[in-house]
C-alpha cells in the first residue's frame, strides 16, 4: 500500500496493535451498554437493603432510554446493604433526591429506572441517591394467592366438618327410602289423574262453553240495562209532567182563594171584610173563655141546691169580680 511506503514494519505493527486495541475498548464498552465511552461519565451510590437479582452492568433506564449502568456491586460487611455504583453517561440532570428503582420483569429479567426527585439543588458526580424498590412478580402473584389459598382450606375445613356430620350420613343412608316413596307417590298420582281425566274434561268442555257463552250473556245484559235506563227516563218524565200540573192547580187554587177574601166572598172573606161580624166572634170567644172558666173553677155557681146557697152566691162573686179585673186589665 502507497500509504505505508517508506514506514518501518515496526512502526506497522505498532499502529495495528494500537487500532486493535481501541476496536477492543470500543467493543467491549459498546457490549456491556455504554454509548459514549469515550465522554465523561458521573458515577452515584445507592445503598439497597436487598438487591433482587442485579448484576453489574443492569442497564439504567430513564423515559424508555438507557442513560446508565450498574457498575461495581458489593456487601456493606457492618450494615448489611448492597453498595451499588451507578455509572450514568447521560448529560441529564439529576436532582438530589431522585431514587433509583429496581424493577424486575416478567421473565425474571431486572433493570434499575431512574426517577428524578423535585429538589431544586441537583446531584454531583459521587453523590448517594435514594434506593426504591419494586415487588417482583412471584411475590405479587404469592400475596393474590395466599388469601385464596386460606379461603380454601377454610372452606374444605367446612365441608370436612358437615360430611363428618352423624345426621348427614343418615339421611344418605336414608335417600333411597326416601325416592322409593316419592317414586310410589308420584305413581299413586298419576292413577289418580288417570281416574278423574273424563271428569276433568268434562269439567273444562263446561267452562269452555260458558267462557263462550258470556259474550252472548253481556250483550243481553247490555241490552236489558239501556231499556231499563229508556223506561226509568219515561217515569221520571211522566212523574214530573203530573206534579207539574198539580202544582199549577195548585197554585190557580191558592189564586182563586185569595181573590175571593179580598173581594169578601165567603166566610173568610167576610171575616176579613166585616168588622161587626169580627167583633161578634170575638165577644163569643170570650164568653166561651169565662164560662169555661167558671165551669173549672166555681162549679158551685150553676148547680141550684138548696143547700149551696151561701157558696152559689160566693161563687158568683168571685167570678163576677174576676170578670171586673179581666176587663181593667184590657
Amino acid at each position: 500500500m502507497a500509504l505505508f511506503t517508506g514506514v518501518s514494519k515496526e512502526t506497522k505493527v505498532g499502529t495495528l496493535a494500537a487500532v486493535a486495541i481501541t476496536v477492543l475498548i470500543l467493543g467491549y464498552n459498546y457490549m456491556v451498554g455504554r454509548d459514549n465511552p469515550l465522554g465523561g461519565a458521573r458515577e452515584f451510590v445507592v445503598l439497597y437493603d436487598s438487591a433482587q437479582g442485579l448484576a453489574d452492568n443492569t442497564a439504567v433506564m430513564y423515559n424508555g432510554f438507557r442513560v446508565g449502568q450498574l457498575r461495581t456491586m458489593e456487601m456493606d460487611p457492618q450494615s448489611g446493604k448492597v453498595v451499588t455504583e451507578i455509572e450514568i453517561y447521560s448529560e441529564i440532570k439529576i436532582p438530589k433526591n431522585s431514587k433509583i428503582k429496581i424493577e424486575s420483569a416478567l421473565l425474571g429479567s431486572t433493570t434499575l429506572k431512574l426517577i428524578p426527585g423535585n429538589s431544586k439543588t441537583y446531584a454531583e458526580d459521587g453523590d448517594t441517591l435514594l434506593p426504591m424498590y419494586t415487588q417482583d412478580v412471584m411475590s405479587m402473584v404469592n400475596e393474590k394467592i395466599a388469601p385464596i389459598a386460606a379461603g380454601a382450606d377454610s372452606l374444605l375445613a367446612h365441608l370436612n366438618a358437615i360430611i363428618a356430620r352423624q345426621s348427614l350420613t343418615q339421611a344418605v343412608d336414608q335417600l333411597p327410602v326416601v325416592l322409593a316413596s316419592l317414586n310410589s307417590t308420584i305413581s299413586e298420582i298419576r292413577g289418580t289423574l288417570a281416574a278423574s281425566r273424563p271428569g276433568l274434561t268434562a269439567t273444562l268442555d263446561n267452562a269452555a262453553r260458558f267462557s263462550s257463552s258470556l259474550d252472548q250473556y253481556g250483550k243481553s245484559i247490555e241490552g236489558s240495562l239501556k231499556n231499563l235506563n229508556r223506561t226509568t227516563a219515561r217515569l221520571d218524565s211522566i212523574e214530573l209532567q203530573k206534579i207539574g200540573r198539580d202544582l199549577k192547580e195548585t197554585a190557580s187554587s191558592l189564586a182563586v182563594i185569595t181573590r175571593n177574601i179580598e173581594q169578601g166572598k165567603g166566610s173568610l172573606g167576610k171575616l176579613a171584610k166585616d168588622p161587626v161580624l169580627y167583633d161578634n166572634l170575638v165577644k163569643t170567644t170570650k164568653n166561651l173563655e169565662t164560662l169555661a172558666y167558671d165551669i173549672n173553677h166555681y162549679p158551685e155557681k150553676f148547680l141550684p141546691l138548696p143547700w149551696g146557697k151561701s157558696q152559689r152566691k160566693k161563687a158568683k162573686k168571685a167570678s163576677e169580680k174576676r170578670g171586673v179585673s179581666a176587663d181593667t186589665a184590657r
